[in-house]
């Protein structure tokens, strides 16, 4: 056989072998099909935030429903925004919409609070971080780690017209509570009709945050019930007539969601927040008093003197 064919021909099947293990390298670099690592994060360059806007005191994307190409504002926008910048200049952030109750689906594309598995959208590396102001509780923890950012309390809201009926939480019971499902305050109103109010349920009517204000405005329900951080901001820029009647419930902790075997990312998590809730100035503190007229310890202080 002629041997310059012979080399040229294995120089041809080296080259393209060469080629061929490139692109198999950047494939299985870039899979966004794998959970991933602190590390990961940091070597691609990219993190990948979830934002599920249940209401602009959390965060908002526009245009309305979109789930591509959103435009992103809000408080958990500005803080996950300076959380990348805390992770150095060769991080940037990569925003992604889903909904609320994705954060919690499983690969079956549906939520099962008492079952213990990774939520389907930190297991394929779809989003590294939910910073949607998740409450903690028994069946979220089964699911990811949520890495406290403050404490909280849940506020229930009435309008005019309930409040001289709504004075207490004893006098909830048979009443029109309106809240989006699968939140810590759907959670805690099953409980409630459970134990407190099993003679007496609350008729819980699950609607979407922003649909659920507009009808407890319109007199169309009793209560809603929410946490204090947006019922501050629902009066302050939504609907000033709405009254912030009395707080239920324990004093909970609030944080950001993450997968579950990630301790790098929790540890530069609570790095960023402890360095946030002490800098007076910090860029996390520059957002609460811009969106709720306090910071952030401000905020905590005052839930901490509030009495049932």
């Amino acid at each position: 056989m002629n041997q310059p064919l012979i080399r040229r021909t294995a120089r041809l099947w080296l080259r393209a072998l060469t080629v061929l293990a490139g692109v198999v390298a950047a494939i299985f670099l870039t899979d966004p099909s794998q959970a991933r690592s602190f590390q990961d994060i940091l070597d691609s360059g990219e993190l990948r935030v979830c934002f599920a806007p249940i209401h602009p005191s959390v965060v908002r994307a526009d245009p309305e429903g979109c789930r591509e190409d959103c435009r992103f504002s809000g408080p958990a926008f500005e803080a996950a925004r300076a959380f990348t910048a805390f992770l150095g200049d060769s991080v940037t952030m990569r925003a992604l919409r889903i909904d609320w109750d994705e954060q919690f689906f499983n690969d079956q594309g549906h939520t099962d609070r008492d079952a213990e598995y990774v939520p389907a959208l930190l297991d394929s590396g779809h989003c590294d971080l939910y910073p949607n102001n998740l409450t903690k509780n028994d069946w979220r923890l089964r699911k990811m780690d949520i890495v406290t950012m403050f404490t909280n309390r849940m506020m229930v809201l009435v309008n005019a017209e309930s409040q001289s009926t709504i004075r207490g939480p004893s006098e909830l019971g048979g009443k029109v509570a309106v809240v989006e499902k699968d939140t810590s305050y759907h959670t805690w109103l099953q409980d409630q009709n459970r134990t407190t109010f099993a003679d007496e349920p609350v008729d819980i009517r699950l609607q979407p945050t922003a649909d659920g204000l507009k009808n407890l405005a319109r007199g169309l329900a009793d209560f809603t019930v929410i946490d204090a951080d947006a019922a501050f901001w629902i009066i302050r820029h939504q609907f000033p007539d709405l009254v912030m009647a009395f707080p239920v419930g324990s004093m909970e902790e609030v944080g950001w969601g993450i997968r579950k075997d990630n301790p790098e990312l929790r540890q530069a998590l609570q790095d960023f927040f402890d360095q946030q809730r002490t800098g007076r100035d910090s860029a996390l503190n520059a957002t609460w008093i811009r969106h709720f007229g306090m910071n952030l310890n401000q905020f905590i202080s005052l839930l901490g003197s509030m009495q049932e």
